[in-house]
């Protein structure tokens, strides 16, 4: 097999005039393109899901807007599940802004100075872009969020890797379940969007989020999925743990580097780790959810300087990290879900050349991988045992709000008695977060304390410790202390995220056969195709591009390695953010149609009109611009702030952003689409004088048509230009 052979099937497609903010000629794919217009065209306060394959240029689709909306005062927050990856997105934007831009916990000298410095660039509007955890938002950074939100320099609100809402939520990480009452009180201040970013976005995953981010606005996703077809896969069964070792050190031997070797638990990671070293391997190091910033750190800049080529870890490792030339990915256990599993394998191959995933299973790893899958999720009994204990302790707040203790223990039985650690108030937030995909409650914040509104330090602490053991709720339901209303409400929620909990279980258990009846991208398929449906939302089906670089049923057959085409998503937004400058649009007067119809008699000063025109009509916020390529090399501005190009000569209207639009004709071109009177967004048609009618060829256009007009002098006399 050839290891370097390119996989990758999709090309570079050419790119707006922006790009050149962040040093690029091209989009990556034409899904990063249409990803990044949806960005840039969302109206006020929505949320946009991105969906993307790894290796697609997810990450610029909230990196390049919000250096664009930086020229001018603010900032955009991006949350990151690890320190890891926050220093990784820092070093990427490291040629654009000076300053740093990943918050991260470092009690060092340097470290409180960093973050007190980032905290006072909030504030001021001059941070840019911030990386940061949703424990460190939540808290240490919510006051500043808070004072700069009121300022309205909060540009946009966004969560990378936005799947871990639900996969970590539901576990060890419950802030990230906490992030949507921040940005619901952080709405009532000012108005930002807010970005989900993925790659592996599941049914499960996407009622998750819009459940906890689809209100107050607009809730839409673009998406474009596409099996990696990088990993060739290989599974192989161990009778016991000295045979996996055996098979282990061979594979790690022979396979090309870098590689990963992912494991399930801490213990296992140091235990291969001293079998590394006993077999006379120097060049790995490991990470796992408790290594520290430091660590991480340092291993990541080891990974890159080729210092280390092996890495043991727990599935900590990895997320968003752009190593791009991984050429293998072993799993010395089974994972819980097929999600993880194709989450931890895209680590390989991420420069779209091939790759290899070898599984190293046994009998114990079934029975972790079944134990693990278990989610945490509440019986209902227990859930409003829980429930009760927190509301009846509760404070009122403003607006018929509740402060809800998060910190109590359910009850007083013998079990419970002791139950007032940080594991208790983790199910206590699971609970609340159940309740409100349930529909009972609703999850909402309030501003942090700050030391300025007290006198004394004991008070300010106790304040902030307060702060951080209750959860501000509204009530949704007013039956929600009855057995019955989470009976009907409740249960059936668990119960269906139980079942696909359950299904991606057993999808990964199908994977692992000697002899599928199915290749293991029509299983990967079954994962993440999302079904349409009517209600409680409406929502469009997403359908799943296959690929596959070799798999046990394929290579039985002997058929080749595969892929799909990478869907070309259209526009998402029926109503998109714009606004026209003054001057322009008190010409639209009734409809939103004007053409300009030009005569061309000294071509060398005609272009020079042209261009000054074109210039202008640009500066008044026409953003979709229809152009031939030469008249886009010729006008392409430095300063233009949002437009978007489109060639005259294969366009499609139904595939551009609803925003106010330049078609610009020249001598010779076909007129193929002239919008309604009455269209959604404003156009401006430039055309020659001599364009005949589209529908009788006898007669011209200038002299039949029933909207508004201009001959080009006297609407450069009516603008002034």
């Amino acid at each position: 097999m050839r290891i370097a052979a390119l996989r990758r099937n999709y090309d570079p497609v050419p790119g707006d005039p922006f790009l050149k903010l962040v040093g690029l000629q091209k989009y990556r794919s034409a899904a990063q393109r249409e990803a990044i217009r949806a960005v840039l065209t969302a109206p006020k306060n929505s949320t946009l899901v991105i969906n993307l394959p790894t290796g697609s240029g997810k990450s610029l689709c909230a990196q390049l807007p919000a250096l664009m909306q930086s020229r001018t005062p603010g900032v955009s927050v991006v949350v990151v599940p690890t320190t890891a990856l926050a220093l990784d997105q820092e070093r990427a934007l490291e040629p654009y802004i000076k300053h740093p831009t990943a918050y991260y916990g470092d009690d060092s000298e340097s470290g409180i100075a960093r973050r007190k410095e980032i905290k006072n660039r909030i504030r001021q509007g001059t941070q840019r872009i911030i990386f940061t955890s949703p424990e460190s938002l939540i808290d240490s950074l919510a006051p500043a969020l808070y004072d700069a939100t009121k300022q309205g320099l909060l540009h946009y609100f966004v969560i990378d890797e936005a799947h871990m809402v639900e996969q970590w939520g539901d576990g060890f990480r419950p802030a990230f379940q906490q992030l949507p009452g921040l940005r619901t009180d952080l709405l009532r201040l000012s108005s930002f969007n807010t970005l989900l970013l993925t790659a592996t976005l599941t049914a499960s995953c996407l009622d998750t989020l819009e459940t906890l981010f689809g209100q107050p606005d607009g809730f839409k996703v673009i998406s474009a999925v596409q099996l990696r077809p990088e990993p060739a896969y290989w599974f192989a069964w161990c009778d016991d743990e000295e045979i996996r070792m055996q098979r282990l050190l061979e594979a790690v031997y022979h396979l090309p580097r870098p590689l990963i070797i992912y494991a399930s638990t801490r213990e296992a990671v140091a235990r291969w780790k001293s079998e590394l070293l006993a077999a006379g391997f120097r060049r790995y190091a490991t990470m796992t959810g408790k290594s520290t910033t430091k660590e991480r750190s340092q291993l990541i800049q080891d990974w890159r300087d080729r210092k280390i080529d092996i890495v043991v870890a727990t599935s900590a490792f990895g997320l968003g990290v752009d190593q791009s030339d991984v050429r293998a990915v072993i799993h010395v256990c089974i994972p819980e879900t097929i999600d993880r599993f194709y989450q931890e394998v895209g680590r390989g191959g991420r420069d779209g050349n091939a790759a290899v995933s070898l599984t190293l299973h046994t009998k114990e790893d079934r029975i972790i991988a079944a134990s693990l899958n278990k989610k945490s999720t509440i019986t209902i009994e227990r859930g409003l045992q829980r429930w009760e204990s927190m509301f009846y302790q509760k404070k009122l707040a403003e607006d018929g709000k509740f402060i809800i203790p998060t910190h109590t223990s359910p009850s007083q039985q013998p079990g419970d008695i002791d139950m007032d650690g940080e594991e208790n108030q983790k199910w206590n937030i699971r609970t609340l977060t159940l309740m409100n995909q349930a529909g009972l409650i609703n999850l909402d914040w309030k501003k942090p304390p700050t030391k300025g509104d007290f006198t004394a330090q004991e008070s300010y602490l106790q304040a902030l410790q307060d702060y951080r053991n209750f959860q501000v709720i509204s009530i949704k339901n007013e039956h929600h202390l009855l057995k019955e209303t989470w009976e009907t409400q409740v249960e059936p929620v668990r119960s269906q995220r139980q079942l696909w909990s359950n299904r991606n279980l057993r999808l990964m258990q199908e994977a692992l056969k000697t002899n599928p009846r199915r290749c293991l991208s029509e299983i990967f398929a079954e994962a993440y195709t999302i079904p349409s449906r009517e209600k409680p939302f409406l929502r469009k089906s997403i359908s799943v591009s296959r690929a596959c670089g070799g798999c046990n049923f394929c290579r039985r057959r002997k058929l080749a390695a595969s892929s799909g085409i990478m869907p070309d998503p259209i526009p998402v937004w029926q109503n998109s953010y714009f606004y026209l400058e003054e001057k322009l649009n008190r010409l639209f007067i009734q409809n939103n149609l004007i053409l300009i119809f030009y005569n061309v008699i000294e071509q060398d000063k005609w272009e020079q009109q042209r261009n000054t025109l074109f210039d202008w009509l640009i500066t008044q916020s026409l953003s979709n611009i229809v152009v031939s390529k030469k008249l886009q090399n010729a006008c392409t501005q430095e300063k233009v702030p949002l437009v978007f190009w489109f060639d005259i000569d294969n366009y499609q209207a139904i595939k551009m952003p609803r925003v106010p639009t330049l078609i610009v004709y020249s001598q010779g071109d076909l007129l193929t689409y002239i919008p309604s009177n009455h269209s959604q967004v404003p156009c401006v048609i430039l055309l020659p004088i001599n364009t005949p009618d589209p529908n009788r060829s006898d007669r011209r256009l200038i002299d039949i048509f029933p909207g508004r007009s201009f001959k080009f002098e006297s609407f450069c006399r009516e603008v002034g230009i």
